[in-house]
């Protein structure tokens, strides 16, 4: 390859920055990753997360507004949790 001094200089210089950074941040990351999941696997499978119970008190509130049923935001939570909890147990 015929390159220029300054090509060669920048095209080694940032090859050998890629690799330094691949090294030094992608290793830990995944190790932190990897724990990361197995917890949030192990919690997920015992309690169901805050996330799933708004989502479900959500629906809830719905059909009982559609039904015209009185209630309020804390019955819906309590009755998504208790849903949640028992389709986690059924499994």
């Amino acid at each position: 390859m015929n390159l220029s001094r300054s090509q060669r200089s920048t095209s080694s210089a940032s090859s050998s920055k890629k690799i330094g950074s691949k090294k030094s941040g992608v290793a830990s990351s995944s190790r932190a990753e990897t724990s990361a999941r197995k917890t949030s696997v192990k919690s997920s499978a015992s309690q169901p997360g805050a996330e799933q119970i708004a989502l479900r008190a959500y629906f809830i509130a719905e059909r009982r507004r559609s039904l015209g049923i009185d209630g309020d935001e804390t019955s819906d939570w309590i009755a998504a949790e208790k849903e949640l909890l028992a389709e986690l147990r059924a499994k």
